[in-house]
């Protein structure tokens, strides 16, 4: 009985580091530049592992934050991703974002000196 639940440990280790990986090839996708892109203030959107639910062996929730930064402002949005283990590897299968704040960013404001 104590085996098997330090085998699912080490396994639980494992799949949390492929998922990590799954969600920073999202990231370096979003990141590379395009010669053909707009220039904008805001960056790119990076996704940011809030936390990772394992709710069986081969389906995991993470709960995680879709993060822009800007000059004066940051967007952040939550986000939950579901994803499923196959013989590949992890797969994403639902990714969900609540909607945008209703309150607007306020840029932030400088003193006069």
């Amino acid at each position: 009985m104590l085996a098997s639940s330090w085998l699912w440990a080490a396994d639980q280790a494992k799949d949390r580091a492929a998922i990590d990986n799954v969600i920073a090839s999202w990231n370096s996708a979003q990141t590379k530049r395009d010669s053909a892109e707009v220039w904008s203030e805001m960056s790119r959107p990076v996704i940011v592992t809030r936390s990772v639910q394992f709710l069986s062996a081969k389906v995991a929730r993470v709960e995680a934050t879709r993060v822009q930064y800007g000059s004066i402002a940051t967007r952040q949005v939550p986000v939950v991703i579901l994803l499923e283990k196959t013989r590949a590897g992890w797969k994403v299968t639902s990714f969900s974002e609540s909607a945008e704040p209703r309150t607007p960013i306020q840029p932030v404001r400088f003193l006069p000196q």
